[in-house]
C-alpha cells in the first residue's frame, strides 16, 4: 500500500509539473476535450461511483464494554522503566495495529478495536 501511495504522489507531480512547464489553462483543456469529443460525466454518475455509493441505508452500531477490577495489590521496591518511541519504530508498518505503553505497577490495561467493513452486492 505504501509502495502505491508513493507511485501515485510521483505521478500527481509529474502530471503537474507537465501542466505547469506546458502553461496549459481549463479554457485550452475544455477546447481539448470538444476537439476528441469527450462528453463530461454527470454528478449524478458519480456520485453513483463514490464511496458508499449507491449504499441507501447504513445503519452502524459499535459498543465496546470493557470492565476491569484491581484490588489488594501490593508493590515493593519496585522499579519502573521508560517507554521509548524513536524515530522508524513504526518503520514499513502497516494495517491495523495498537500500541500500548505502561510504565506502572499495578495498572489494568483495556484495548479494544472495532473494525467495520461495509460490503454491497450490486
Amino acid at each position: 500500500m505504501k509502495k502505491l501511495y508513493q507511485n501515485i504522489r510521483l505521478i500527481t507531480l509529474l502530471t503537474l509539473l507537465v501542466l505547469c512547464s506546458n502553461k496549459i489553462f481549463a479554457d485550452d483543456v475544455a477546447l481539448d476535450a470538444a476537439i476528441i469529443d469527450v462528453a463530461p460525466v454527470l454528478l449524478e454518475e458519480l456520485d453513483q461511483t463514490r464511496g458508499l455509493g449507491g449504499i441507501v441505508d447504513v445503519d452502524v452500531t459499535n459498543n465496546a464494554n470493557l470492565a476491569a477490577e484491581l484490588t489488594d495489590n501490593k508493590v515493593s521496591d519496585s522499579v519502573t522503566g521508560y517507554n521509548i518511541i524513536d524515530q522508524g519504530s513504526f518503520h514499513d508498518a502497516s494495517g491495523v495495529f495498537s500500541i500500548i505503553q505502561n510504565t506502572g505497577n499495578n495498572v489494568i490495561i483495556q484495548d479494544s478495536t472495532i473494525i467495520t467493513i461495509t460490503i454491497t452486492p450490486e
